[in-house]
């Protein structure tokens, strides 16, 4: 019989040796079978001080996605080129609106009651959020690039606001740590029967988060001298940082400048686009304003094609040297996380 563990195996083999995703799926677990001994401190999970996990537990051990990964099934891949179509997310939005296009869509058809996203508490530090309307879906929009545990808005939404389905929105590796939570929990707990609560996962393209600290406090307000309360906007392109207050560009330094911010964890991903959702959306090989979006599963493509049909979008296939570009850079990630695994390994 094999061994079970529990989180202080997890936090000796993942937490610590820097393999940790923040995804939250380990809390988000422990919420969810009414245990609750979790929480996020200082963008690490932990262990409330003096209690000792239940003797039958340890799921947040197996449903870590660094511990195991997760089995991707073969799936689609249609790529286009998309933009919203709703002038008030084009106002609020970067990119072309698509992913709160898709939100605000998926609301208003029932895919979802809510959605599960991420806003700017203030000072630019990221709060997950359930969003269960069309402003609330507004205000979480533009890219953070510095980590929130979002898969700890899954009990959220199920205990809290006692919501039946939900849309995830989520980086690569909290979208594996979904799917790692899900896969476990068949066979096991399926603990409030979270694996089918999410109906829709987009996923966000990243080639890595950046601790907050480092990023924000230490180079941007500390080294740059930039307040981050007159921050309007941050966007990774073509391997630029910008950083606006309003149409004001503030600061444009390259990633390289800035590739030591990296959460440790990001340094093993093997995903840039979002493997195991099921439309992933990116700036990346399309032009400005406009987003590029990969359709992977079937019911990824049954919602796609509502919202183009209802108007909340607009779209057309991707060029071909875009969908090379995002191919290439697919490669080079999965490429390079194998490299720095093997490299610790050592």
């Amino acid at each position: 019989m094999e061994e079970k563990k529990y989180f202080s195996d997890l936090n000796r083999e993942v937490i610590e040796t820097g393999k940790c995703t923040l995804c939250g799926g380990c809390v988000a677990t422990c919420k969810l079978l009414d245990v609750g001994y979790l929480s996020v401190s200082c963008e690490r999970p932990v262990i409330e001080e003096g209690v000792r996990c239940p003797a039958d537990c340890g799921y947040c051990y197996s449903q870590c996605p660094r511990v195991g990964k997760p089995t991707l099934m073969e799936g689609l891949e249609e790529i286009y080129e998309v933009v919203s179509k709703d002038d008030e997310i084009l106002n609020a939005c970067q990119d072309g609106g698509v992913v709160t296009s898709l939100l605000v869509y998926a609301l208003s058809d029932a895919v979802a009651e809510g959605c599960i996203t991420v806003v700017d508490k203030g000072d630019w530090r990221p709060e997950v959020q359930i969003a269960m309307d069309k402003p609330s879906v507004i205000k979480s929009a533009g890219s953070k690039y510095t980590p929130a545990a979002t898969l700890t808005g899954v009990p959220e939404a199920i205990m809290n606001y006692g919501l039946w389905s939900s849309a995830l929105v989520g980086t690569p590796c909290q979208m594996a740590g979904y799917e790692k939570m899900v896969a476990v929990g068949r066979g096991t707990h399926n603990a409030h029967n979270f694996a089918s609560n999410v109906q829709l996962r987009l996923g966000l393209f990243c080639n890595g988060c950046y601790s907050y600290e480092k990023l924000m406090k230490d180079y941007l307000e500390g080294k740059q001298g930039i307040n981050i309360n007159e921050v309007t906007k941050l966007d990774i392109r073509d391997d630029v940082l910008h950083v606006y207050a309003g149409d004001k560009e503030l600061l444009s330094a390259g990633t390289n400048e800035i590739e030591v911010y990296k959460r440790d964890g990001c340094g093993i991903c093997e995903d840039f686009t979002g493997l195991f959702s099921d439309i992933s959306v990116g700036n990346v090989g399309v032009p400005a304003g406009k987003s590029a979006v990969i359709i992977h599963t079937d019911f990824g493509k049954e919602v796609f094609e509502y919202a183009l049909e209802r108007g909340f979008i607009e779209a057309k296939p991707i060029d071909p040297s875009g969908a090379d570009l995002i191919h290439k850079l697919q490669k080079e990630k999965k490429e390079a996380g194998i490299a720095e695994q093997n490299r610790r390994k050592k």
